[in-house]
């Protein structure tokens, strides 16, 4: 076995060692901050969501299948979103085209509290594991902020569940070696809820040649933005880190 950390999660994930399985989701897991009671038992939520036209559903049931194969590794059960709507597993959230992946609590009841331990095994860990949780934190609700008709790549973004967690993530990505713009929640200037604090990779062709995505569909859209910038896309697989891993260079 790798030289992990030995880690208590709070949540069941099958070890009692931070691998890079279990870093993948509970990356997802703090990236949405989502959980649900069902049983009465306390289920977090690692969600992969899409606007409507974004994935194509043979994208997105490769995802699934991915992901899906990791979640074998740790205990995790992996929902098509139709088969989670109108279930006790249902948190209201599963409204856009995607699915989730559940674990029980075994006694995290707020993510907050569970930072310091979490951040602390992270920055113990190997620089893979440290990967890992960067792509389960992208994966699933990080959006590339990219456009292959303005042949423009700004940045990855992600909107943080919390300033607590924002901060958490931004730290990690940071110590990881990659560069990150992290803007807080601020008030609306037409009033109305403030906005989430938003974390912002900004280097993304490094993020892509070295980190990854196992998502298809952003995988593709950026490929497709590469094309119409340098008129190259050179798709790496790298599934022996991780399952359908991809990497991406210009």
């Amino acid at each position: 076995m790798p030289d992990y950390q030995v880690y208590n999660a709070g949540i069941s994930t099958g070890t009692q060692y931070l691998t890079k399985e279990a870093a993948y989701f509970l990356g997802g897991i703090y990236a949405a901050d989502e959980k649900v009671s069902s049983g009465g038992k306390l289920y977090w939520a690692s969600p992969v969501r899409y606007n409507p036209t974004y994935s194509t559903p043979a994208e997105t049931a490769a995802h699934f299948d991915c992901v899906r194969q990791i979640a074998a590794q740790v205990g995790g059960y992996t929902v098509m979103r139709e088969n989670i709507r109108n279930t006790p597993l249902d948190s209201g959230k599963n409204r856009l085209p995607g699915f989730s992946t559940f674990f029980a609590s075994t006694g995290l009841a707020n993510l907050a509290d569970g930072i310091p331990a979490l951040k602390d095994a992270l920055l113990r860990s190997s620089g893979e594991v440290q990967k890992a949780f960067i792509i389960g934190v992208m994966d699933g609700r990080g959006t590339p902020d990219a456009s292959a008709a303005r042949q423009t790549i700004r940045y990855l973004s992600l909107d943080c569940p919390s300033a607590a967690i924002g901060d958490f993530l931004s730290e990690i990505i940071v110590r990881y070696g990659l560069s990150v713009n992290y803007n807080t929640a601020r008030d609306r200037a037409a009033g109305g809820a403030p906005r989430r604090p938003q974390l912002r990779i900004r280097d993304v062709r490094r993020y892509m040649e070295n980190t990854g995505y196992i998502s298809p569909a952003k995988v593709r859209k950026l490929a497709e933005v590469y094309q119409a910038v340098s008129g190259r896309a050179v798709v790496t697989d790298a599934s022996a880190f991780l399952p359908g891993l991809k990497y991406l260079r210009g």
